[in-house]
């Protein structure tokens, strides 16, 4: 089963009908944006084919 994910604030969902995030209103991908391959896994962090991370980290360096 593929998932949504919110590239912003992860919040993830499996309903195939939803196009923007509760959260934050930001649009839900769902699949990797470096090798298109569908987000099958959660917590959703780390694509499983290619490694790359999938969502965009806000914390601040310290």
């Amino acid at each position: 089963m593929a998932l949504l994910i919110c590239p912003e604030c992860a919040y993830t969902t499996d309903d195939p009908r939803r196009r923007i995030c509760e959260r934050c209103k930001s649009d839900l991908v769902r699949e990797c944006p470096y090798c298109r391959a569908p987000i099958t896994a959660e917590p959703a962090i780390y694509c499983d084919q290619c490694g790359e991370k999938l969502r965009v980290s806000h914390v601040p360096l310290q």
